[in-house]
């Protein structure tokens, strides 16, 4: 337990990730592949994670897998019911109506979010809320106010990482000054990151070393969806500049770390998006624990709840009456009021164990 405590202050860092065999792929309805997909199996311990293509390194041997993706139904699939080592996942039932824009001070985002540490012995921690956020017109100022709650394995572990991590946890399912996609096409600006579009109209975002995220834009539905595995990028980077200082470079580190940003946004006809238009992000971290072969996943999620555009007279009232109490019964309800995608059975049932005694009462 100790060095599991001792390792969290250092998540941010020192992620990892490892591969195998007994490959698995998990595509949508239309055959696509899946990126960032959360695996785990019949006990909710980490499996791993589906890679840009949608393929799962190695299933471990599970006999069930759950899957978990926050735009898609979580599911889970008994090994010996998998068809030619592909999995099907639905498109959620999560649809935000379009809101007139109003003349008025602040647009509003209610998001909610939650995030769940795992390793070996199942889910570790679990951290959830309910933010609200504001985008100021005028001065294009985005601003949060966050209520969490949050539970671990021993009171200890809670303790320790909701201080040593915990507001940077909050902070990732907020809205946000700059969206991942913007963030990529300021890279591509810089000639750090090229854009090529495949055949399926999918547009796959590349460094000089590998493929590392993709986007798709659907006009229909007025979205837009943003996959970049941001610490592969940095590490590649690294590794270039260390190869132009003639250093040694550590390829099997490259290939260990793991840190993708899933994102969705509303787009207009035009295919532009304000910080007010987010709908739904997933961040995760696929790791080892630095000095043991541990592995771990910290994954969170991150919906858009509730639309306005208000003054801040009203935005004063409106949190008043949003108030959730930080209880997981009441973050339940919440979750279920606003269509928040179930989590996979067996991770369900894991997590619940950590609030035991708080779901019985």
């Amino acid at each position: 337990m100790f060095r599991k405590i001792l390792f969290f202050g250092l998540l941010l860092f020192l992620p990892a990730f490892w591969v195998n065999a007994q490959r698995i792929q998990v595509v949508d309805s239309d055959g696509l592949p899946i990126a960032c997909v959360c695996v785990t199996n019949e006990k909710g311990v980490f499996i791993g994670t589906t890679d840009n293509d949608g393929w799962l390194a190695d299933a471990k041997g599970a006999r069930v897998l759950n899957l978990s993706h926050l735009a898609f139904k979580d599911i889970a699939v008994p090994l010996a019911d998998i068809a030619e080592g592909r999995i099907v996942m639905e498109d959620v039932e999560y649809v935000l109506p379009d809101v007139e824009v109003k003349p008025k001070e602040l647009a509003y985002v209610q998001t909610y979010f939650r995030m769940i540490y795992l390793d070996d012995d199942g889910p570790l921690y679990y951290r959830g809320g309910v933010i609200d956020n504001t985008y100021e017109f005028a001065n294009h100022k985005t601003s949060s106010k966050t209520r969490s709650l949050s539970k671990g394995e021993s009171g200890l572990l809670r303790f320790l990482i909701s201080t040593l991590v915990g507001g940077r946890i909050d902070k990732l399912g907020q809205i946000h000054d700059k969206s991942t996609y913007q963030k990529i096409l300021d890279l591509v600006e810089r000639g750090q990151l090229t854009l090529s579009t495949e055949p399926s109209g999918r547009i796959m975002v590349r460094d000089s070393v590998c493929t590392l995220g993709y986007i798709d834009t659907d006009t229909v539905a007025r979205t837009r969806t943003t996959s970049f595995n941001a610490r592969r990028f940095l590490a590649n980077r690294k590794n270039a500049e260390a190869k132009a200082k003639g250093k040694k470079v550590k390829e099997e580190k490259i290939k260990a770390r793991e840190e993708t940003f899933y994102e969705v946004y509303r787009i207009d006809e035009d295919g532009r998006s304000r910080n007010d238009d987010f709908l739904m992000r997933q961040w995760q971290i696929s790791a080892e624990h630095s000095h043991s072969s541990t592995r771990y996943m910290i994954l969170l999620q991150a919906y858009a709840t509730d639309y306005n555009y208000i003054d801040k007279k009203e935005y004063k009232q409106l949190r008043k009456e949003n108030k959730v109490d930080m209880d997981i019964n009441e973050l339940r309800s919440f979750e279920k009021a606003h269509n928040i995608p179930v989590l996979a059975p067996d991770v369900k049932a894991a997590v619940d164990k950590l609030f035991e005694k708080d779901l019985s009462k």
